[in-house]
């Protein structure tokens, strides 16, 4: 190491006075492909052409992401997914699965519960009466603790969108998925599903998957000039398997709704928490301790989960719509819903802030 490190030392000016040769050389436009960092040691080759992160990235990972979540949650429904059976589903559940889930429901419900009551009761520092003589910081404290949990019940309606990709099959199918070229050909089809041979077009997704899922490769072909140049090419990552009816609900039953029950539980009773604190410090603090309730699904996924079943969630590849897929109305919202998504959280946030700050401190 000491042999490695002594030419560096000695020659650290040089080197500098090489640098700043190289960054002048660029500002007069003079870029070769090859920038020697040291002769005697390596030297930097060009791979390819310079690039747009932002391009490359919707290339590679496409456009209308639906991503999954990470957490408790969302990792049961993945572990489910990835079996080769329902019963090698059932018993990885049993086994992996369903403890901390049940363990983190039963944590939320009970710190929720508790939460509630020594709110109503005034336990500790909290007052019957909301904290009047700072009303920034009680505005500031509400909205955060209120935009935090809205937050979270996007994250369980992306967890809804992204299981809406999904169509029904009759029996358990392991997750897969297909990727795609989406770009635009130079004679679309004008809807009909047939070539203009006569022939009917052989459908990539298998006889499970839903109607609506079916007309894809047509919406990946036709309708897509309004949305991007008739040159770009995007990556386009869809479901090819499918999911039982059974186990749709199941996700339903107890993972999505119980999430979200606790969540809009935690709001209320975090909000009064918050109001009726007894002076600023206790203010922040019980603003931490809500929040910490609601991130408990996030604490337990990488706490009691083992590492090979958050690598399966967390190695997911984002799922994609194309062109105006779902209709002008969806594709309407999701453009102005971007487009405008800081102001409706805003919006939002000051829609909730209302009724919570009237309920506790009239």
């Amino acid at each position: 190491n000491a042999l490695l490190l002594e030419p560096w030392s000695s020659c650290f000016l040089s080197r500098c006075v090489w640098l700043l040769a190289m960054s002048l050389a660029r500002s007069k436009g003079l870029s070769p492909d090859k920038l020697s960092c040291d002769p005697a040691y390596f030297e930097l080759e060009k791979v390819g052409g310079a690039f747009n992160p932002m391009a490359e990235s919707q290339r590679e990972n496409g456009i209308q992401q639906r991503v999954l979540p990470e957490n408790v949650y969302t990792a049961a429904i993945v572990a489910w997914l990835n079996n080769e059976s329902a019963s090698e589903a059932a018993i990885g559940a049993a086994f992996f699965t369903a403890p901390p889930v049940a363990l983190t429901i039963f944590l939320q419900v009970t710190l929720t519960y508790y939460l509630q009551v020594g709110v109503k009761d005034y336990d500790g520092d909290l007052e019957a009466v909301c904290l009047t003589d700072h009303r920034m910081l009680l505005y500031t404290g509400l909205s955060a603790f209120v935009g935090l949990s809205l937050g979270n019940l996007y994250t369980i309606l992306e967890a809804h969108n992204w299981l809406q990709m999904f169509g029904s099959c009759e029996r358990h199918e392991e997750l897969m998925l297909q990727k795609y070229l989406l770009k635009p050909t130079p004679q679309a089809p004008t809807g009909t599903g047939k070539e203009e041979s006569g022939k009917e077009e052989s459908s990539v997704y298998p006889d499970c998957v839903d109607e609506a899922m079916d007309g894809v490769a047509r919406s990946m072909e036709g309708g897509l000039g309004e949305a991007m140049g008739t040159d770009d090419v995007r990556g386009v990552c869809r479901p090819q398997s499918g999911i039982t009816p059974c186990a749709r609900a199941s996700f339903y039953a107890f993972l999505l709704l119980p999430w979200a029950a606790v969540t809009v539980g935690v709001l209320f009773a975090g909000s009064g928490s918050v109001l009726r604190s007894g002076n600023r410090f206790d203010l922040v603090l019980n603003c931490v301790a809500a929040i910490f309730v609601l991130e408990l699904g996030e604490v337990t996924y990488a706490l009691l989960l083992p590492r090979t079943i958050k690598n399966s969630t967390a190695g997911l590849p984002p799922l994609n719509r194309v062109g105006s897929e779902g209709g002008a109305v969806a594709s309407a919202l999701r453009k102005y819903g971007t487009l405008f998504f800081f102001w409706i959280v805003i919006a939002a946030t000051a829609v909730v802030d209302v009724p919570l700050y009237y309920f506790w401190c009239d």
